[in-house]
């Protein structure tokens, strides 16, 4: 936890013992009276919280708030096949960390049909989860996330944005993936499917809406990897 995140712009804060951020000052941080901790309001500016308080049952911090800054995350829409929740954590996290603005969930043909069904999506756990990845990338601005029936449902969400429309696939792609030239300002949609990858239908599905197959080798990767891998090649078009 590189910041600790906040819901509402507070001047005050005191955090009980038994509140997991609490323990990671304590525990981990080791903070005494008078210590500087970052923080940042969802969707907002940063701060500094000043230790003012410390006892066996309660972590007081009085906030002064910075200006405000502007959005930093880049112009991505992640589509990524439902997959094991322990996976889903780790996508979550990591697209959150790299800057992506939008992430969307879907039940793919060849996926599970259990796992939207895990607790990662039927409790706040994904939103947890994309606030630690927020967390660790020092930042302030939480995207967006959505789930969706299939495939064709979350596409329908692009409309006629316009941008680079990449699918990765093992198996059918026209070439390697690279790093884009010229990108500007312009989107991303980057789409990955579940571990057993797309279904024939969903090929056609995604060629039909401009999507352009791309490999990133011979290995096969888990999805979670190729989820970091394939967003960093993109992601150097705007670094």
């Amino acid at each position: 936890m590189n910041l600790l995140l906040l819901d509402q712009k507070v001047s005050f804060l005191s955090l009980t013992r038994d509140d997991p951020r609490a323990l990671h000052l304590w525990n981990i941080l080791r903070v005494k009276v008078g210590d500087e901790i970052d923080l940042a309001l969802k969707n907002g500016p940063k701060g500094k919280g000043t230790v003012c308080g410390l006892s066996n049952e309660r972590l007081d911090l009085d906030i002064r708030w910075l200006l405000p800054h502007s959005c930093d995350f880049f112009p991505v829409h992640l589509f990524v096949g439902f997959a094991r929740p322990q996976t889903c954590r780790k996508i979550l996290e990591q697209a959150s960390a790299l800057g992506v603005e939008r992430l969307s969930f879907f039940k793919a043909e060849k996926g599970d049909p259990s796992y939207p069904n895990s607790r990662l999506w039927t409790t706040e756990e994904w939103s947890k989860r994309i606030d630690l990845g927020v967390e660790q990338a020092f930042a302030s601005f939480v995207p967006t996330c959505s789930t969706h029936p299939s495939l064709s449902h979350a596409l329908s969400s692009l409309g006629t944005e316009r941008g680079l429309r990449v699918a990765m696939d093992n198996y059918e792609a026209v070439g390697p993936l690279a790093v884009p030239e010229k990108i500007g300002d312009q989107g991303i949609a980057l789409a990955l499917g579940p571990e057993r990858g797309w279904s024939p239908s969903e090929r056609e599905l995604l060629r039909s809406q401009q999507f352009k197959l791309h490999h990133m080798g011979k290995r096969v990767l888990r999805l979670e990897t190729a989820v970091v891998a394939s967003l960093s090649i993109l992601l150097a078009g705007y670094w």
